[in-house]
């Protein structure tokens, strides 16, 4: 309704959802809301059904975003553990607007896309977009730059994590075995995953995670059966939050379009996911007794 009211002010309203060609049950669900949103007047359309788009991303006026780990129903947002965050600031809104006008233009073509993924050595807050998709990696590129420079902890809050036995160059795989270079250095490096106990194929996946981060000495647990941690989020040193839409594997590192942010050097931001961190971990159960 409030897209309506906005829409009816004069603002120009556009929404793109997911068409799955993997998963026609999203298709499905998404299919009555573009036909609701159009019929009111709202320039409302599906996606490429040859992408996933995974991204949970609002831009107003091409100056303030909304994103994270939410999508727009009734479970996600008010049932499941989620992080996102808004913020105003006219860099951040153009780049995610542009991005958004590319995915809108079926004009998204990763190898045409650059961005500066250099992690500040200085101490200067930062906030650094992170669109990303189609064989880009911004995300993943970002994170094997600012892990290696952690110097106390590395926090860690996921759906999905996996690990490729069969494919120990993959890049999920390089985001894992970061985590575990940290651990070595002395750092406090800590993994909450969600159990995925809906989810078999998922469920399996975040335990075999699990078990290989376990094995290298990083302390990994599991939320309750009966919660979804949906969140997406990775803290470093107590200053530095990336947050978003991707989950660590394949399709969300490599291929999906998903929409992240890193807020650097800005303690009193990060305290705040720190201390939800904490919440969910002390509330988690270890992955053996």
């Amino acid at each position: 309704d409030y897209l309506i009211d906005a829409k009816d002010r004069g603002v120009r309203v556009r929404v793109l959802l997911d068409q799955s060609d993997w998963s026609p049950s999203i298709t499905a669900k998404n299919r009555p809301t573009i036909d609701y949103l159009k019929s009111e007047g709202i320039e409302a359309r599906f996606d490429d059904p040859g992408v996933t788009t995974h991204a949970k991303l609002v831009i107003v006026d091409r100056r303030e975003v909304i994103l994270g780990s939410t999508n727009w129903n009734k479970y996600a947002l008010t049932d499941q553990e989620q992080t996102d965050i808004r913020i105003e600031d006219e860099r951040v809104g153009e780049a995610f607007a542009s991005y958004f006008d590319r995915l809108w233009d079926g004009d998204f073509e990763g190898n045409r896309m650059t961005f500066s993924l250099e992690v500040p050595e200085d101490n200067i807050p930062t906030i650094v977009p992170l669109p990303d998709g189609n064989g880009l990696t911004v995300y993943a590129s970002f994170l094997l730059d600012l892990i290696p420079q952690a110097t106390s902890s590395v926090h860690v809050l996921l759906y999905r994590m996996s690990y490729y036995a069969g494919y120990r160059d993959s890049t999920t795989n390089a985001l894992l075995d970061a985590l575990i270079a940290a651990s070595s250095r002395g750092l406090d490096v800590r993994v909450l995953l969600d159990d995925c106990s809906y989810y078999p194929e998922s469920a399996q996946a975040n335990l075999a995670a699990a078990i290989y981060l376990s094995a290298h000495g990083i302390e990994v647990r599991f939320d309750s059966p009966n919660q979804t941690t949906h969140a997406k989020l990775v803290l470093t040193d107590g200053k530095d939050v990336v947050l978003g839409s991707t989950n660590w594997n394949y399709y969300s590192i490599e291929k999906d379009v998903e929409a992240d942010v890193a807020l650097l050097n800005i303690p009193d931001v990060a305290s705040v996911y720190e201390a939800y961190f904490e919440a969910l971990f002390d509330a988690g159960r270890p992955i053996s007794p």
